[in-house]
């Protein structure tokens, strides 16, 4: 029969006692399962600008069509999405579905009918004091947001001829020419990747402000653009490709 000596005691004593306390500390933890949980909970929450309010939630809206008309009421419920949001609207003119993205107080977003978003997108810019646009930019089936800079190189108000770089799953610059239709403005942008691939799409949006927005994709798709209150409901204007003007929807916070 084997005698353990006293070294080989102390060591076995050792790992049981680092055993014990492993233990211990997975439980009060939560064990990984609760930890991947965790985990997941962070992705899931688009990572938000500090001093950004929060948009997520269930709103009672109102809105109307240009001038007042085809007035509307509903139901809208916005959801975290990866970096952006989904929207979802319920209401006495039917159901869309929508993917936003936020910059400080406003948030851009592109929807379409249920089912007929493929191809659509979105871009919010902050505009600076010298003209230069800052944006973000959210793409229909897509959880993460895009960049894009665009300085002013032709024209002294918004419309205007600007050069543009940004990142769109890959880095691409080229020209953005903005001019003015009806009580909004068309966008035209012609790009291309790093990979030298064109990537030439036309959209439709809205100046106010500080603050602009348009869709993109297609007759389709149309947009939203609102102002995030402090109380945390949404004020805006609403357009697309097939009109030249703009609704108006107030969602109140429930």
């Amino acid at each position: 029969m084997n005698v353990l000596s006293e070294h080989e005691v102390l060591r076995s004593s050792r790992r049981a006692i680092i055993l014990v306390l492993f233990t211990i500390s997975m439980i009060s933890c939560g064990g990984p399962s609760e930890r991947i949980k965790e985990i997941e909970a962070v992705k899931a929450t688009p990572s938000s600008t500090p001093g950004e309010r929060p948009i997520s939630g269930s709103f009672v809206i109102t809105g109307s069509a240009a001038n007042g008309m085809e007035p509307y009421t509903g139901s809208l419920t916005v959801a975290p999405k990866g970096d952006n949001y989904e929207f979802r609207w319920s209401t006495t003119k039917g159901s869309r579905i929508g993917t936003g993205v936020q910059m400080g107080n406003a948030v851009a977003v592109s929807f379409a009918k249920t089912g007929g978003g493929k191809g659509c997108g979105v871009v919010v810019y902050k505009i600076a004091s010298d003209g230069s646009l800052d944006g973000k930019s959210a793409d229909w089936g897509y959880d993460l947001l895009w960049t894009e800079t665009a300085v002013r190189t032709e024209g002294t108000s918004f419309a205007g001829k600007y050069e543009v770089s940004g990142i769109n799953g890959r880095p691409y610059k080229g020209t953005l020419t903005i001019a003015k239709d009806g009580t909004g403005y068309d966008f035209d942008w012609k790009l291309i990747n790093d990979e030298e691939f064109p990537d030439n799409h036309v959209g439709f949006g809205i100046w106010k402000g500080s603050v602009a927005a348009a869709s993109f994709g297609g007759r389709q798709c149309s947009f939203a653009l609102y102002d995030i209150t402090s109380n945390g409901s949404l004020d805006g204007d609403w357009g697309g490709q097939a009109a030249v003007t703009f609704g108006k929807e107030s969602a109140k916070r429930q």
